[in-house]
């Protein structure tokens, strides 16, 4: 009787394809993250494209003045003054402005956009998820127990952060208080015989005027202290926004009162309850300096209200894109900057009328 032999893979050619197979993934697996990435920066790019048009039209519809940074003393954020011209001017007439609180003594679990309370409105709109605010690639998470710096300090429960800052300053590394305002008395220097700024003095296109008008603020204004006319190095040569990524720690650090100086690394979107504190300290919450550079590490020091390493690291743009950071320029054109370019071509970038003959690319 003829015996057949049974056909198929012996043990060795299985580990074979099996072995093949592992390299194959292994060389398409960076290729995939690659392509994720690249969407995913595309995505960034294409928020910070909407955010810059939509700061040139609120300039269009405000005598050709930005919006201001802020609401010293007060708390509503940039990012809360062009809702409107992001398709989001329902949350936006759900706000009031000037002398309204952005927290509560105890946290909302389920606040309204549409309570009668406004206080309730301005916590509900600071919990509300907006793509436009968000980079894809960011590992910030979506929403963090917050607390005030007052004693005892004020919560939202659930506060979204941002990825996104204004450019405030391209010399001063760091939102110390200023010589003026409440923490006059307090107020640290941020180098030999340089005194500390506040955020209206500075040199970046997003600034207030000092104290705004509670009277003009509450009647919708929100202009900044300058407009197109004041970007005298040219809007094409001057970052307006950038991207920052907030603590890695922030969903355990956050939950306590920070430090009334030196703060921390959080980011928020619409409005806060410390850039009321004092008028225009923690700008860091909206606003950003190219003084320090991209994707300044989290220092290992121990933190304290004097410290010059957690100073700058506050107030740093940075990403999770690979080297580097995007950013939007004046003129409302996106640039992908890396983190090695040269310190006092990237702190140029930031200043509006610093005179000085730069370029993005």
């Amino acid at each position: 009787m003829k015996k057949t032999r049974r056909s198929g893979f012996t043990l060795v050619e299985l580990l074979v394809v099996i072995a093949i197979i592992g390299i194959l993934v292994g060389l398409l697996l960076p290729a995939v993250q690659a392509a994720r990435e690249a969407a995913r920066r595309m995505q960034c790019s294409n928020n910070m494209k909407q955010l810059a048009l939509a700061v040139h039209n609120f300039a269009d519809t405000n005598q050709g003045n930005f919006p201001m940074l802020g609401e010293a003393q007060e708390g509503g954020h940039w990012t809360a003054f062009i809702l409107p011209y992001i398709e989001q001017n329902n949350v936006y007439e759900a706000l009031s402005f000037g002398s309204t609180n952005w927290a509560a003594g105890a946290a909302w679990s389920n606040p309204s956009i549409t309570s009668s309370n406004a206080v309730e409105r301005q916590v509900a709109a600071c919990e509300t998820q907006f793509s436009a605010f968000r980079c894809p690639s960011s590992i910030a998470p979506e929403a963090v127990y917050d607390a005030s710096c007052y004693s005892p300090p004020w919560f939202v429960a659930k506060r979204v952060p941002c990825n996104y800052l204004g450019v405030v300053t391209g010399i001063q590394p760091n939102d110390w208080k200023p010589s003026w305002g409440w923490g006059a008395a307090t107020q640290a220097t941020w180098g030999a015989g340089n005194t500390t700024k506040g955020h209206p003095e500075l040199d970046g296109i997003f600034a207030s005027t000092r104290h705004p008008d509670r009277a003009r603020i509450s009647q919708g204004g929100m202009k900044g202290a300058f407009g197109f006319e004041g970007v005298i190095d040219g809007l094409s040569n001057t970052l307006m926004i950038g991207e920052a990524e907030p603590d890695p720690n922030l969903m355990s650090i956050a939950s306590t009162a920070e430090n009334p100086n030196s703060g921390r690394k959080d980011h928020w979107a619409i409005g806060g309850d410390d850039f009321d504190n004092w008028e225009g300290t923690d700008w860091s919450e909206m606003g950003g300096s190219t003084a320090v550079a991209i994707n300044f590490p989290r220092p290992t020091v121990s933190e304290s209200d004097s410290s010059p390493e957690w100073g700058a690291y506050e107030v740093s743009f940075g990403s999770q894109h690979p080297g580097g950071a995007q950013f939007a320029r004046g003129d409302g054109s996106v640039s992908f900057i890396a983190e090695t370019m040269d310190a006092v071509t990237y702190s140029a970038l930031g200043t509006r009328n610093g005179g000085e003959v730069t370029s993005v690319e």
